[in-house]
């Protein structure tokens, strides 16, 4: 995708990639001010990290497991500033605890083997872009560690990292 002309099609971007404490079922899963027009599991590429109350994500290459929120775009506004203000982003006065940036995601693909099931990352499909925030510090400095992709999987470069771990499940 050319991102040449990005900041002129922020107006148009009306989707939002979570992957942590507002997923459906998490802890602010209920937080959104308006309904979804659709939500789908998503992956996008980041880095990914840990902490035993919430994650945070950075730049990367790993994909990382989420979820797309879709939304009418007159609705936007609404979102970003809740969002923004849940997240510690663009507060005035306030230093950033997250930046809110763009990124592509594409969808998921379960992968069902006898080892149980497993998420295919895939970026060879239709791809959508949306916001997401990015942790505004080095995570490690906060007490969090990466998320590594399951080293003993049959095929490493096609799983997903996701939160929460199944340390803090």
């Amino acid at each position: 995708m050319n991102f040449a002309n990005l900041e002129t099609k922020a107006d148009m971007i009306s989707a939002i990639f979570v992957y942590g404490t507002l997923k459906r079922g998490q802890c602010r899963g209920a937080m959104w001010p308006v309904q979804p027009v659709s939500v789908f599991p998503v992956f996008t590429h980041g880095t990914l990290f840990d902490r035993h109350d919430y994650p945070a994500m950075t730049s990367g290459t790993d994909c990382v497991a989420g979820e797309r929120w879709d939304f009418h775009p007159d609705q936007m506004p609404r979102v970003l500033e809740v969002l923004d203000a849940i997240e510690g982003a663009n507060q005035p006065g306030f230093p950033d605890l997250y930046r809110r940036v763009v990124v592509t995601t594409w969808e998921l693909s379960e992968n069902r083997g006898r080892s149980g099931d497993s998420v295919r990352c895939s970026d060879a499909g239709n791809s959508t872009i949306a916001y997401t925030y990015h942790y505004a510090r080095e995570p490690s400095d906060d007490g969090f560690t990466r998320v590594l992709v399951d080293q003993d999987a049959e095929d490493p470069a096609s799983q997903c990292v996701c939160w929460p771990t199944s340390s803090n499940r």
